[in-house]
């Protein structure tokens, strides 16, 4: 085990502690208000609920401290391990609220001659700010269920991404409502000062890493285009220059949101691979033509402004524990391993490239990977159109136990791959995969 990989489970140790700490906190902060009331059958129902209330907060800490770019949390957990703790969080956000108002409403209603929908009626204009965190709740709600899959794949990346700006003003709603009527908190002044730390802490570091750092960059790198290459038919990177980019740091296999300052484009921002390693005075993003973003970049100016939003990911070089290390792209899932091989072949690895298009005008890089080739990569071409295709067979003869695959491409790939690996015996601890989706 690298010193990296130590690092990044002493991360993950320090993170997930962390949150087990808070939360420690939180049930002892009830426990104090609440503990003597459980053995209250008229009460021990409403102070269960004040349980699902605060464990609902925690559970919006964390949805947010996931979307703040803490470098702890970007540089040990990939794309995909960030997006499904994500989803996951969020389902269980939504059965703390169910659970916080449905223990609410009945624990108030023994008191009550009224129906339950009558009960909830009262607590929402009888109590102060209740009604907001009902709206704040109905926000949570609409934005997770935009996140299903079968609903997010007919919307755009900008309409997903501006529906799910409005759950910050959803977290306002709610956060009123608890400091003002949560039993809890309004009655222990440490409780209540935490409360606030917390809230403070979590969303400063988000104004910080996810906005601040953002402009602070802008300022020191003055990021801007210098020209668009077309690589192949339907690939092109985009060239950016600046002052000293040669000490803009990224790990190899990183990416970054891109929002270029031109026209039409500005108020949109697309994660992208850096696809040419670091200590270049320049930068390099590569794109498909697919989608109407991506299209509109073709034309874009130079000296365009950009500003960038990175480097994030864990899809990098340490987690090739293995001498042999194997690339698997598919189309544009080229981009991040032009970034990465020249060093892992620097590091004395043996590196072998299956690069899969759906046609031959789409190869791209072609001078830069034979290029490559001098320098000891291994390169396998395989064209879909002509029946060429990474099969079993063909990942017996460049896959033995000992190797570590990286596989970048559309989903099907990253999907199936790992599939047929690991059906080859290849331990799923040495597959490694990057899914780019919203």
């Amino acid at each position: 085990m690298n010193s990296k990989t130590v690092d990044t489970v002493t991360s993950r140790v320090v993170f997930y502690g962390s949150l087990l700490s808070v939360l420690g906190v939180i049930i002892y902060g009830w426990w104090q208000s609440s503990g003597s009331v459980i053995a209250t059958s008229t009460d021990r129902v409403v102070v269960i609920a004040r349980l699902f209330g605060l464990l609902a907060s925690f559970c919006v800490l964390l949805e947010v401290l996931l979307m703040s770019r803490i470098p702890l949390f970007e540089r040990n957990f990939s794309l995909e391990e960030t997006v499904e703790l994500h989803k996951l969080n969020g389902y269980l956000l939504l059965f703390m609220i169910v659970g916080h108002i449905v223990f609410m409403t009945v624990g108030y209603n023994v008191h009550s001659t009224d129906n339950l929908w009558q009960q909830f009626v009262t607590l929402n204009t009888g109590f102060e700010d209740v009604f907001k965190a009902t709206i704040g709740t109905i926000i949570f709600f609409c934005a997770t269920f935009l996140t299903l899959g079968f609903v997010r794949k007919h919307l755009n990346y900008e309409l997903w991404y501006m529906t799910h700006l409005t759950v910050y003003f959803a977290i306002l709603l709610t956060f009123l409502h608890q400091v003002s009527v949560g039993g809890d908190i309004v009655h222990h002044t440490w409780f209540k000062v935490f409360w606030f730390a917390l809230f403070v802490a979590v969303f400063g570091l988000l104004a910080y890493y996810r906005f601040a750092k953002m402009f602070i960059h802008a300022w020191t790198y003055d990021f801007k285009v210098s020209r668009v290459e077309r690589e192949a038919a339907d690939t092109y990177s985009i060239y950016i220059t600046g002052n000293d980019l040669q000490n803009f740091q990224f790990i190899p296999g990183q990416y970054a949101s891109w929002r270029f300052l031109s026209g039409n484009l500005w108020f949109e921002a697309h994660p992208f691979s850096f696809s040419l390693e670091p200590g270049y005075n320049m930068l390099r993003i590569t794109a498909k033509t697919k989608g109407d973003f991506s299209n509109k970049l073709l034309a874009l100016k130079p000296g365009t402004k950009v500003l960038v939003d990175g480097p994030r990911g864990a899809f990098t070089s340490h987690l090739a524990k293995t001498k042999s290390v194997t690339l698997i792209a598919g189309g544009i899932g080229v981009a991040p391993f032009l970034s990465k091989i020249p060093g892992l072949l620097a590091a004395g690895k043996r590196v072998t490239l299956l690069y899969s298009v759906r046609n031959a005008s789409s190869l791209a890089f072609k001078n830069e990977l034979k290029e490559l080739e001098g320098k000891g990569l291994i390169v396998y071409t395989f064209v879909s159109d002509t029946g060429q295709r990474i099969t079993a067979p063909v990942l017996s003869k460049t896959v033995t136990l000992q190797t570590t695959v990286f596989i970048c491409g559309p989903d099907a790939m990253t999907k199936n791959m790992p599939i047929e690996l690991m059906t080859l015996g290849l331990p799923k601890k040495n597959i490694i995969t990057e899914r780019f989706g919203f």
